[in-house]
């Protein structure tokens, strides 16, 4: 009787130590428009094609906590009313704010890196998307309409150079953490949006032939690339 309780002792002595040791994420928000106290936050995972809860809370005042442990990091999603916003649930405290013109995401390694990227990206877009903008301009002002199609043209080819450049650079610096995975996925995920089927773009091929055997061996890029050659 002895031993079996000392050793249920030991037992839940270890059990724990080891919670106490397990990976815990602490997501912080504050939102200045009032138009979401009362409602809900989800945490979301991609699960076959599916969103599954991870966590959520309600929005009091402006803020929002969500804290609990984690057996691994993984990318969701924080659905906010019309807001879906891309986080790494790492370990440490997360800090979420949305002013109504933009929301910021820092703290954690992951989540720094993740949204910096996200940055100069979304300045690349803004590039882009203003060149129609742009060309109506010129016109306008009486310059050639040749002119300013091969202009703008070879302005949108290096910008389209840049955002390449950009995202690679991005994947091939986190081929060991979800990072790599989820930014490939997303590019691999716009190629089958486009053609309609599983397919690769030199810009994949290029990241895939760079990329070490674990990253190509995790299971949904695997699969990807499997229905890719079997197509």
């Amino acid at each position: 009787m002895y031993r079996t309780a000392t050793a249920l002792a030991s037992l839940t002595t270890a059990l724990l130590l080891l919670a106490s040791c397990a990976e815990k994420y602490n997501v912080i928000g504050t939102s200045m428009q009032s138009v979401f106290d009362g409602k809900m936050v989800y945490l979301n995972h991609l699960i076959d094609g599916k969103d599954a809860s991870v966590d959520s809370c309600e929005i009091v005042h402006g803020q929002f906590n969500m804290s609990g442990t984690l057996d691994s990091v993984m990318c969701v999603s924080l659905d906010m009313g019309e807001f879906h916003l891309p986080i790494v649930l790492e370990s440490g405290d997360i800090h979420i704010s949305s002013t109504g013109q933009s929301i910021k995401v820092e703290g954690t390694p992951l989540n720094d890196r993740l949204y910096s990227f996200l940055t100069s990206r979304d300045s690349l877009i803004m590039l882009l998307t203003d060149l129609p903008h742009r060309e109506s301009q010129l016109i306008l002002e009486g310059y050639d309409h040749d002119d300013i199609l091969r202009t703008l043209g070879e302005e949108e080819a290096t910008l389209r150079m840049a955002m390449d450049k950009l995202e690679t650079d991005f994947i091939t610096s986190n081929f060991d953490n979800v990072l790599g995975v989820s930014w490939f996925m997303e590019l691999c995920n716009e190629t089958y949006q486009r053609f309609g089927y599983p397919n690769t773009t030199p810009q994949i091929d290029d990241i895939y032939s760079r990329a070490p055997e674990e990253f190509r061996n995790t299971p949904v890029i695997r699969e990807y690339m499997k229905s890719c050659e079997e197509k």
